[in-house]
């Protein structure tokens, strides 16, 4: 039966070619293809037209572009898909996916048509820290373990997007508002109240293959606290006082037990994390010693100035 379900992929990608080279590599390797792949390129240079020209003839491959911003890529992309598709991946241009993801991804779909998305499992660098744990077996999520999907290892059905819509673009990284992270628990959290079932299915492995930093590094803190300014966001959207209180004191107490412990940097990067998530909460990005711009934002910033986008409507 999953064989039936044709799956896509759309992948915003920057300008990381050598990264963006390992994801198609990954894609084309899949025990199960995918049916359309749209590579919509902001980084406005030759190098991504190259890299996806060396796998033309492995996959179904079309490369658009779009302005600047991760959500605004993705609903580019979909536009772009031929109407034909079940379901589609998001994998960003810094992973790669294990061989039989897409096939274990289209098995669990098949399970019901009730599933409108499939979340799998995002393995990181072990020095990564702040990551939820995952189940360890198939579990349907709900409006508080949706928070651990991450849209690198989330597919989606093309009637949960029709009924739900797309992305929010004020919502993620590049985009023009502070709120730098949050579109994918938005969209989920927006299925999830229309009564679609959420999967997770730790069968469905992706890797990250790019640096995420670590809590020495200034840049790495300054992503933190971008990004907890989209959850702070999302959760002023979705969910009640007693979650929101929550998702400020639980970095807020990393940072103190990290601190108690003399594990500075990593106390540094918690508070990041408790002072933005406040920031997505009021609205406010506060004053004082602002941290520095994330290495996403500044690719985005330095890019050359954007194409006409190449919009094929799909459908």
């Amino acid at each position: 039966m999953s064989a039936q379900l044709h799956v896509a992929c759309v992948i915003a990608t920057i300008g990381r070619p050598v990264h963006l080279d390992t994801l198609l590599r990954s894609l084309a390797d899949q025990t199960q293809p995918p049916t359309q792949v749209i590579v919509v390129d902001q980084s406005h240079t030759t190098d991504t037209a190259t890299v996806i020209d060396t796998y033309r003839d492995r996959l179904p491959l079309r490369r658009i572009t779009s302005d600047r911003g991760l959500s605004l890529g993705r609903n580019t992309g979909l536009a772009a898909l031929d109407p034909d598709y079940d379901i589609v991946a998001f994998p960003d241009d810094d992973v790669r996916l294990a061989p039989d993801a897409l096939a274990n991804a289209a098995a669990a779909f098949a399970t019901g048509d009730h599933i409108g998305v499939v979340s799998g499992a995002l393995v990181s660098p072990p020095s990564r820290i702040g990551r939820r744990a995952l189940p360890t077996r198939r579990t349907v999520l709900d409006e508080r373990t949706v928070w651990t999907a991450i849209e690198n290892a989330t597919l989606v059905r093309a009637s949960f997007l029709r009924s739900v819509g797309g992305f929010d673009e004020t919502l993620g990284v590049g985009n023009p508002t502070p709120w730098q992270s949050g579109e994918g628990t938005d969209l989920l959290l927006r299925g999830v109240r229309r009564g679609w079932t959420v999967l997770f299915d730790p069968a469905i492995l992706v890797y990250e293959t790019g640096h995420q930093g670590t809590p020495d590094e200034p840049a790495c803190r300054a992503k933190a606290r971008h990004y907890a300014r989209g959850t702070g966001r999302v959760h002023l959207r979705h969910h009640g006082l007693r979650r929101r209180l929550g998702t400020v004191l639980r970095p807020l107490g990393g940072a103190l037990l990290r601190l108690g412990a003399g594990r500075t940097d990593e106390a540094r990067w918690h508070w990041q994390r408790a002072v933005g998530r406040v920031e997505g909460l009021t609205g406010r990005v506060l004053p004082g010693a602002a941290a520095p711009e994330p290495l996403e934002a500044r690719r985005f910033r330095d890019a050359r100035p954007p194409q006409a986008p190449e919009r094929a409507m799909g459908g």
